[in-house]
């Protein structure tokens, strides 16, 4: 991915988050206030994934079923269980935590003993109520041209899964695209995006993770040939694939417009609206040409609504989406130029949108784009909604349960679960959550979350 001065910019962003002042290239300020709701209140589902808001009991891509990192219901506080249920070694990775219920599934690395400068990849299929090893596949990989870890560290794997239909899908740190059984581990189906695709090799490592419709895997690929391709879960034959675009570090999402369903996906320069029919573009909404990066999944609203951001959307914007003689028409409700959701997840409710900048939780408000709250604490946190509260995994291992309200966070109780760096969204199901570092994997109970830090 092309950049500009990757590491010094990385390092100015970083220092603006840490800091909360805005940042040198982008204007301060909010520009167009929200107009009231156009639309009535609906819930865009994605029907061929597995129900977690009714089960909460598989987790089958990233975000779940409709990638909002919600849960809900929950079991009742007396059905729920207390401590560690398990905790085992794990090689590094920030890669999330699936489920089909029964197993867990996710990626890591560890060192290649035959080569100093290649990593093993590993794909891991655990028991969910022991954490046993039921199967693993492993490949060698090495860091293509113009790629590098982010942290200086060796590469290390990064998109979540996706699970359908017994086949798990997954994308490594080089873009190597795989399918697997999920009974046993066998190789379905595989391709490599850059040697087939053309895909450009992004910087900082493959980390967008396939998204589920109907019998399909959709994965951003990047690059000369297609910013999208849609790969048969059974067979992994392509059977559709979109314009060309360069890649960004997020995962395409689904979207309802006019009764039609939409793949979201930003890209390096763009924010593209794709049929998830035949992989047509639909609609395109620019960004500066500045070649910087995008990490955040936007966000789909009600409302035909989509929050973005991202370093190269040089802050966060809403969108609105209308019909206009069959086209789509993408309007910018309100744009926050102050601040930019940057590698952690966010997500969003009836009334704020919020998650972690650097050291600081933010919260702003839904209507306006408003900085609401600012709070010290959950450095690098990536978060989980579940029912009327948030489970926060700060960057060191600490889970925290909150309530949250217009005015910020309040601490309902902490765990100290791990110890190493924890940079990958916690899966809850049921009343377990299965939280990973570059270290370790554990399982432990809701209710642990009931001491004050």
């Amino acid at each position: 991915m092309r950049s500009i001065n990757g590491k010094l910019l990385f390092a100015a962003i970083l220092l603006a988050t840490l800091t909360g002042k805005p940042i040198g290239f982008a204007s301060a300020g909010i520009a167009n206030p929200l107009r009231p709701l156009q639309n009535p209140i609906e819930t865009v589902r994605n029907t061929t994934a597995d129900d977690t808001k009714k089960t909460g009991q598989s987790w089958t891509q990233y975000g779940g079923a409709n990638r909002d990192f919600f849960v809900s219901p929950l079991p009742r506080k007396s059905e729920r269980r207390s401590g560690v249920l398990w905790k085992r070694k794990l090689g590094q990775g920030t890669s999330g935590i699936v489920s089909d219920g029964k197993s867990l599934f996710t990626l890591y690395a560890e060192p290649d003993s035959t080569d100093a400068k290649k990593r093993i990849e590993v794909v891991i299929a655990l028991d969910k109520t022991t954490g046993r090893t039921q199967w693993e596949q492993r490949h060698s990989i090495k860091m293509l041209k113009g790629q590098e870890s982010f942290t200086g560290d060796p590469p290390r794997p990064q998109a979540p899964p996706a699970l359908l239909s017994g086949r798990v899908c997954t994308l490594g740190f080089t873009g190597l695209l795989q399918c697997f059984d999920t009974a046993n581990g066998r190789i379905v189906w595989e391709h490599n995006l850059v040697s087939e695709f053309g895909a450009t090799p992004v910087q900082f490592g493959f980390s967008s993770s396939p998204l589920i419709y109907q019998n399909n895997f959709v994965v951003h690929i990047g690059g000369k040939q297609t910013a999208l391709a849609a790969f048969s879960a059974a067979t992994g034959k392509v059977l559709w694939k979109s314009e060309p675009a360069e890649p960004s570090y997020a995962s395409p999402i689904l979207i309802q417009v006019a009764g039609k369903m939409q793949i979201v996906q930003i890209t390096r320069d763009a924010i593209l609206g794709i049929s998830a029919q035949d992989g047509a573009t639909l609609w395109s909404y620019p960004m500066p040409s500045l070649g910087l990066t995008n990490v955040p999944t936007p966000i789909a609203l009600p409302g035909q609504r989509l929050l973005i951001s991202g370093q190269g959307v040089l802050g966060t914007h809403l969108l609105e989406l209308s019909t206009e003689e069959s086209r789509t028409k993408v309007e910018a409700v309100w744009k926050n130029t102050r601040t930019p959701f940057f590698y952690c997840n966010w997500a969003a409710d009836t009334e704020t949108v919020y998650g972690s900048v650097g050291s600081f939780a933010i919260g702003l408000n839904l209507a306006t784009g408003e900085e609401v709250w600012k709070e010290r604490g959950q450095t690098d946190a990536n978060l989980l909604r579940v029912g009327g509260e948030v489970v926060l995994l700060r960057g060191d291992g600490l889970l925290t349960l909150c309530s949250l309200s217009s005015t910020g966070l309040q601490s309902i109780g902490s765990f100290q679960i791990l110890s190493g760096r924890s940079w990958t969204a916690p899966t809850l199901l049921g009343d377990m959550l299965y939280v990973r570092d570059d270290k370790e994997i554990a399982a432990v109970g809701l209710a642990s979350l009931t001491q004050k830090p």
